[in-house]
Formats: C-alpha cells, sequence, structure tokens
C-alpha cells in the first residue's frame, strides 16, 4: 500500500492505495530556489523589463499604490513589498503615501495569515494597507473595454500616481495565465466587472496555458490600460510556493518572460482512461471555496474513464463561493446556462461535465446540502472518499493529481505562449 499525500488548505492529507492499482502520482519536478527572495525581487527592481526603474517613476508629492494578489504565499508577499517599498522610501516618498492594495476581487475577505504577515513585517510599518473584496464600495469607474466589459477598480489604486501589480504566473483557465494582471482584474475590480469579463469564457475557445486568440486575456489586458500600471512584478514558484525567479517591469513583456521561465513545469505527465482520479485543488491558494477549487476538474475530467470516480480534495473554508453555484445547481444545458449566465456559471459547467462523465466524490468542510444539488457526493475523509469510489469495481486504476488547478495534463500542450 502507499499513501499519497495531497495538499488541501494549509495542510496535507493523504489517500492510502494498493501500489499495483497506482498508475501514477502526477506532479510537476520540483525545482528548489538558488537564492533568497528579496534578492530576487531586488534584483528583479534594479533591472526593469521595459519600463523606467522607481527612481524614475516616482517625484515630489508622489503617491504609490501596489496591488498585490490576495492569493499570495504570506511570505512571498513580504519578499516581494519589502525590497519595494524601502526603496521607495529611500527616494523619499513617505510612507503614509505608499499604499498596498491586498486584491481580492471574487472573495469576501482576505486570508487572515496574508494579512498579518504584512501587518508584522517591520519594512511595511507606517504603509496604507487596504483589503479589496467584492464587498468594497471606494471605486472608480474608468469606461468600458471593447468587449462592453464595464471596468471599476479600487480608488486608492485608481488614484495614485504610480501603480504597481505583483502577481504570480501559473497556468489559468481564463487567461492562459496569471500574473500580474490578475492583481488588477479580478483583484481589484467589483462583481459586475468580474461577471462580464469571465463570461467571455463561454463564447470562445478558451485553454488554460493557451493565450494566442484568447478574448478573456485580451479582455484583461485592456482592463489593465484603462486601470494603469507603471510596473508589473511577475513570480514564478515552484509547487511548494518557494519563489524561483521575478521579472520587473512592463506587464505583457514581464509576463512573456515569466511564462518562458515556467517552462513545461506546469505540465504533467499523465496516463488516460483512469478508473479512480484523486485530485487536489493545490492546497489554499486554490481550495478556499469551490468556485476556484472546481477547476481541478478540468484535466481530471480528461483523464477518468466514462463511469470513474473523481474524488475532489478540497477544504473550501469560504463555502461555495458563488451563489450560482445554488441557482443554477439543476440548468444541464449550456446554451441555457449562457442564457442565465451569473458569476461562476463558468465554473459551474465545468462541474456539469465532470458528473456527466463520472462520480464525484468531494473532501471538504462543505456540508451535505451544500453539495448533493450539483450531482456530487460529500466524504469524510480522503480514504472513506476512496474506499467508496472502489467498492464494488472490478478495474481501481488510480491516477493521482497534487495540484490540479496549476497543472495541466500533457495532452492540453499549448501553443507558443505569447
Amino acid at each position: 500500500m502507499v499513501e499519497c499525500w495531497l495538499p488541501y488548505g494549509n495542510t496535507e492529507v493523504y489517500v492510502t492505495v494498493d501500489i499495483k492499482d497506482l498508475l501514477s502520482i502526477a506532479e510537476p519536478v520540483r525545482v528548489d530556489p538558488q537564492q533568497h527572495p528579496r534578492e530576487i525581487v531586488s534584483k528583479a527592481l534594479s533591472e526593469p523589463r521595459g519600463s523606467k526603474k522607481l527612481e524614475e517613476l516616482v517625484g515630489l508629492d508622489c503617491t504609490v499604490a501596489i496591488s498585490v494578489e490576495g492569493t499570495t504565499l504570506p511570505a512571498n508577499a513580504v519578499a516581494v513589498l519589502a525590497p519595494i517599498v524601502t526603496q521607495l522610501v529611500n527616494l523619499i516618498v513617505p510612507r503614509d503615501k505608499i499604499t498596498v492594495v491586498v486584491a481580492n476581487g471574487v472573495r469576501e475577505r482576505s486570508g487572515k495569515d496574508l494579512i498579518k504577515a504584512l501587518k508584522a513585517a517591520d519594512e511595511l510599518k507606517g504603509v496604507n494597507l487596504v483589503e479589496h473584496t467584492r464587498l468594497t464600495p471606494s471605486l472608480s469607474n474608468l469606461g468600458e473595454t471593447r468587449q462592453k466589459t464595464p471596468i471599476a477598480v479600487n480608488k486608492a489604486y485608481a488614484e495614485a500616481k504610480v501603480k504597481i501589480a505583483v502577481g504570480e504566473v501559473e497556468a489559468d483557465s481564463y487567461t492562459g495565465f496569471t500574473g500580474a494582471h490578475t492583481a488588477i482584474i479580478p483583484g481589484l475590480t467589483p462583481p459586475q466587472t468580474v461577471e462580464a469579463h469571465r463570461k467571455l469564457l463561454l463564447k470562445g475557445d478558451v485553454k488554460p496555458g493557451v493565450v494566442e486568440a484568447n478574448q478573456v486575456k485580451e479582455d484583461a489586458l485592456e482592463a489593465v490600460k484603462l486601470a494603469g500600471c507603471d510596473m508589473a512584478i511577475q513570480l514564478v514558484t515552484n509547487t511548494r510556493g518557494r519563489l524561483l525567479s521575478a521579472f520587473a517591469g512592463a506587464l505583457e513583456e514581464t509576463w512573456g518572460q515569466a511564462i518562458y521561465a515556467l517552462g513545461a513545469s506546469y505540465q504533467i505527465n499523465a496516463e488516460a482512461g483512469a478508473d479512480v482520479v484523486v485530485v487536489s485543488g493545490g492546497g489554499a491558494k486554490h481550495d478556499y471555496d469551490l468556485y476556484s477549487a472546481s477547476w481541478a476538474l478540468q484535466g481530471a475530467t480528461r483523464l477518468v474513464k466514462k463511469g470513474g470516480a473523481i474524488i475532489l480534495l478540497a477544504e473550501c473554508p469560504e463555502g461555495l463561493g458563488v451563489e450560482t453555484f445554488t441557482n443554477l445547481a439543476h440548468v444541464e444545458q449550456q446554451s441555457e446556462l449562457e442564457r442565465r449566465y451569473a458569476l461562476g456559471a463558468e465554473a459551474l459547467q465545468v462541474v456539469k461535465a465532470a458528473t456527466a462523465k463520472c462520480q464525484i466524490f468531494l473532501v471538504s468542510s462543505l456540508p451535505k446540502y451544500m453539495v448533493e444539488p450539483l450531482g456530487v457526493s460529500v466524504a469524510r475523509t480522503a480514504n472513506d472518499a476512496y474506499g467508496r469510489a472502489v467498492d464494488g469495481r472490478r478495474g481501481r486504476r488510480t491516477l493521482v493529481i497534487p495540484y490540479g488547478c496549476s497543472t495541466i495534463p500533457v495532452g492540453a500542450r499549448p501553443e507558443a505562449a505569447l
């Protein structure tokens, strides 16, 4: 028997599989950092790509806003923000003129550990700390994109003279890859903006890991231009979230470089036709609610055989994440989902595709009454779910995917990124 450990919230859980049934544990090759995170960030700031250095951006009576994506690991957020703030202070920018905005546009609250780490960091003392969530009322309206997405962003960011965005680059089901743009849209925007923006996913052939001909990506980049971004900081991490490299400068140029640095690390070799797929959203960064974690089902659904079973491990301490999982749970037709679209319908579509092909077991903190209308069964533990999944099944070939939201089966190999 083999104990296979997978991320679950801020911890790990295991599922026990008979070694003769285990096809593989499909995860990227782990790479360890070669430098301290702050050294990596400081070097990136000293060599901006396609934009001015900080000393050229700031001036007299300057206000600076730094948006950091709300799912950034606390250690990485401090490692990035500390050198930026230190340089700004050395450039005679008063601390009370610097604002850090924690960008949580699709969530109702920020992660407690991130806020605690930012407040505790000595280099960030005296800096304004603003939390942006889906409930934030202080917004600036900036017009709309060519796709008719109304763009409103956090007022503290919109009114700053110098704007910096920080985001981690990994495979993403919306824009192909996340990045500094994610710290602006959806990070700093209200639900109306996010809903109009993400509805575009249903209108085109949008795939994780592919940015060419991706209209969601094009809409996001246009939104960033409306909001403004004088410097982007793109972060590349390993599967444990440890910082491997960083790129500072113009958003699109640094994004392309970060995707190149990411290489094939988001791809996984996995054999299709498994009887059972055990998949984790990837831990707290992805499983804070079911809306976020459900994207782990995309790859798993491709790899499980028809009539098989998928076990999704996702803690979901913030609940379902969207009302759509309740209001439209009974809708089966894609055309009807598109007609009645509300934020989350695109993720509900992923869940519906999975339940149509196989049995789904969810291991989470969510109660049964919330999940069962989706056609999903609830299990108390990973081993409980696995036992129920293989019970009475002759074929027990099992595939384990520890980072389902941020990895792509190699069969989904994307074309040139940018």
